[in-house]
């Protein structure tokens, strides 16, 4: 029998953490290349998750926009 393990508060942030950043790559990607509708519906689904916070998303592209320059 498999039970339900409750939430932590360290994983429902892990997973705002993952959506934010997947977020932010959306974001990033270079103007030149057209969005896919893919990429449109996710941007869309994401931006609609009450978890993705704009202190996340900016904290996200913040991060990957350091990783970059390294």
């Amino acid at each position: 029998m498999r039970t339900s393990r409750p939430k932590s508060a360290s994983t429902l942030m892990d997973r705002s953490w993952r959506k934010a950043r997947i977020a932010a790559r959306i974001l990033l990607r270079p103007a030149t290349k057209p969005a896919s509708a893919r990429d449109r519906a996710w941007a869309k689904r994401l931006a609609d998750d009450p978890a993705v916070t704009n202190r996340l998303l900016d904290q996200a592209v913040s991060s990957l926009r350091a990783s970059r320059k390294k």
